[in-house]
């Protein structure tokens, strides 16, 4: 019986919460259902964001949706990650559908003081290295997607895309001040390249900075698909220049804190950079901590 509460409070409620463009969210409340009743690893993935949603709407029983949340995707991770070159094959739309609802999870459930979303325990995270997977799976089985199932949730991304890629990246004041920060001080040039890269990827999100109307997931984290292995590396190794741009994702991740799921991710991820660089630098983050109004 919970999980049909699960599922009914998925269709009409917290799929709502991921888009509020109408077609996606026709899409969220009925086709990924469908999709879901043709692989159980995926469905329990609905389920486990579902109770998540649950626990954040009612205080009181939190901790039993949080468990049940954590027990349906501890199962389907752990069925995934077993099979995954087979799924691949067999389903490549479910397992499309399970990465992201395995990102919308891993930012939904109850945050340590010391969690820096990207990686867990020394490691890139599970969810991070699936969600970066869905680039290969959109490689692997362009067609499929594009025309089953997935085909309204992969257009509107494309157009979404097309426009931001119309858009300038140049007249950006803060990331041309944050460049010239970079390149002053680290001298290997291959290392350079990696943080220049990353840089120039964030770029290209905030060239819709100045668009004041509702920003969808795609917006902000096509920034985590574009980095390079190499930056994530280095900002594993907590690097202070890697954290220093990762904090200047943070106002981007603002702009999506109107929905439930990502509610104070920006300051607390800010934060936590804070207290992991050097006094030097934390004064390189005066811009994104000016643009979430947080001081220390």
């Amino acid at each position: 019986m919970h999980d049909l509460e699960l599922l009914h409070h998925f269709s009409t409620s917290t799929a709502y919460t991921f888009s509020r463009h109408s077609a996606l969210q026709t899409f969220w409340r009925i086709d990924a259902p469908q999709i879901g009743f043709g692989a159980h690893y995926t469905l329990r993935a609905m389920l486990a964001i579902s109770a998540l949603h649950m626990a954040y709407l009612r205080p009181t029983q939190k901790q039993f949706y949080v468990s049940q949340a954590e027990h349906h995707h501890n199962v389907a991770l752990k069925f995934v990650t077993s099979n995954m070159t087979q799924l691949m094959e067999e389903n490549s739309s479910a397992v499309f559908l399970f990465s992201i609802l395995t990102s919308f999870f891993s930012c939904a459930k109850p945050r340590k003081l010391d969690d820096l979303l990207l990686f867990q325990q020394g490691r890139i995270s599970e969810w991070l290295v699936l969600f970066r997977g869905t680039g290969t799976i959109v490689e692997y089985a362009q067609k499929e997607l594009r025309s089953g199932p997935l085909a309204a949730l992969m257009s509107i991304r494309g157009r979404r895309d097309a426009y931001r890629n119309t858009l300038p990246t140049q007249g950006q004041p803060f990331m041309d001040d944050l460049e010239e920060l970079v390149r002053e001080e680290v001298k290997e040039e291959q290392e350079l390249q990696i943080y220049l890269g990353a840089m120039q990827e964030m770029r290209a999100s905030f060239a819709l900075w100045p668009d004041a109307g509702i920003w969808e997931t795609g917006d902000v984290f096509v920034w985590l698909l574009g980095v390079s292995e190499e930056f994530l590396t280095l900002l594993r190794e907590q690097r202070y220049v890697a954290l220093v741009i990762f904090g200047y994702f943070c106002p981007l991740l603002r702009r999506l804190e109107w929905m439930w799921w990502l509610e104070g991710w920006s300051v607390h991820l800010l934060s936590r950079i804070h207290g992991l660089l050097d006094q030097e630098h934390r004064t390189w983050i005066q811009w994104p901590m000016e643009q979430l109004g947080w001081r220390p």
